[in-house]
């Protein structure tokens, strides 16, 4: 049994690695684009459309949008839960949030939206929590909640 789960973990961490690959590639790519399109629209303008200008504005914030991409690709559910299991106390989402951010390594990027981050962990531990995975209690100071695993 516990060959198939290391196997499966292996198999996980080339999927990732591989995503990761994919994902640079896709950069690279988008650059290579825009600039033909630069090149393109010098010898024709009318040739290349303005693919930015058509689409629809987001009515996120920057913060918000800036946590989304931090979080995205990430299995955030998972890594509360293991987070809430190795705490030997509660914890308040805002401190489980910065624990996430170190672990996952962009604890660097966290200027500015560590509120944001920590508002969606807020959401993530109330969703879990109607689904019986986690439990809350209140914090000292009467405004926050404390997070533990649901035992």
């Amino acid at each position: 049994m516990v060959s198939v789960v290391e196997e499966l973990k292996g198999k996980l961490a080339e999927l990732a690695a591989r995503l990761e690959e994919i994902k640079a590639e896709a950069l690279v790519l988008e650059a290579q684009k825009a600039a033909f399109a630069t090149v393109i629209k010098v010898f024709d303008p009318s040739a290349v459309s303005q693919p930015h200008a058509q689409r629809k504005t987001s009515t996120r914030s920057a913060p918000g949008r800036r946590v989304t991409d931090l979080l995205k690709g990430r299995d955030v559910r998972r890594g509360v839960l293991e987070l809430l299991r190795d705490a030997e106390e509660p914890i308040l989402a805002g401190d489980l949030s910065k624990q996430f951010a170190t672990r996952e390594g962009f604890e660097a990027e966290m200027d500015g939206i560590s509120g944001n981050l920590a508002g969606r962990f807020s959401t993530l531990l109330e969703r879990m929590q109607q689904d019986g995975l986690v439990r809350s209690s209140g914090a000292p100071d009467g405004r926050r909640r404390l997070w533990e695993i649901a035992r």
